[in-house]
């Protein structure tokens, strides 16, 4: 198990190797295996890239983000030329369902609506808009269409948990009812809690994941 003083210079390490974040502008905090980013970044872009690093950094128990987004002046865009630009690269994301997603932008803050029938469309929404100049933050309340029942979804998941969280797949729990899974349990990582949660969003028609699997070193 690391100690926060090692887990925060792995963190800051990440950081600084991803071209994809600014570094200098984050400060790193952790306690007790959770790590806290502080700062000012000039992009949602750049701030969710940061939240991916950190993610990636084994020992990582919890993660907070208190990041805020401050346009320069040459990226800030009117919400009626943002609302235009995120409907355009919405349509022509070949992987996104056509006509069955909705903008909405408010001083800059993206709202997405609609259903999909992956969670993977879900994120490749979002991953879209979050690029966008002028954007300062995106809300994603897309949701995916049911389209398996309770017990085979169940499965579906378990089978896919065994495959990614390796030999303490055991330890989860995995609930389903309308679609919402709730995870539990114990596992030993940070990186297997969240391939546990990956692998529960990847199932078909799972539209929430309640994650309460707690790192147990």
């Amino acid at each position: 198990m690391k100690g926060d003083t090692e887990l925060k210079a792995h963190v800051t390490e990440e950081l600084e190797w991803d071209p994809a974040v600014d570094a200098v502008q984050i400060g790193v905090q952790v306690n007790d295996g959770v790590v806290t980013l502080t700062g000012h970044l000039a992009s949602h872009a750049a701030k969710y890239a940061a939240e991916a690093a950190v993610r990636r950094v084994p020992g990582v128990r919890g993660l907070a983000v208190e990041i805020n987004v401050r346009l320069p002046d040459d990226a800030r865009r009117t919400d009626a030329d943002i609302a235009r630009a995120a409907s355009n690269i919405l349509e022509w994301t070949s992987v996104l369902p056509a006509n069955r997603i909705q903008v909405m932008v408010e001083d800059g803050s993206v709202t997405l609506t609609g259903s999909v029938d992956w969670r993977y469309q879900r994120m490749a929404a979002e991953r879209a808009v979050s690029g966008l100049y002028g954007v300062v933050s995106v809300a994603n309340a897309i949701t995916v269409q049911p389209a398996l029942a309770a017990d085979d979804l169940r499965n579906s998941i378990a089978r896919a948990i065994e495959r990614q969280a390796t030999d303490d797949a055991s330890q989860v729990t995995v609930d389903v009812k309308d679609g919402v899974v709730t995870l539990g349990g114990n596992l030993r990582t940070w990186a297997e809690r969240e391939a546990a949660f990956e692998a529960a969003w990847a199932a078909p028609g799972v539209h929430e994941v309640t994650n309460n699997i707690q790192v147990t070193p």
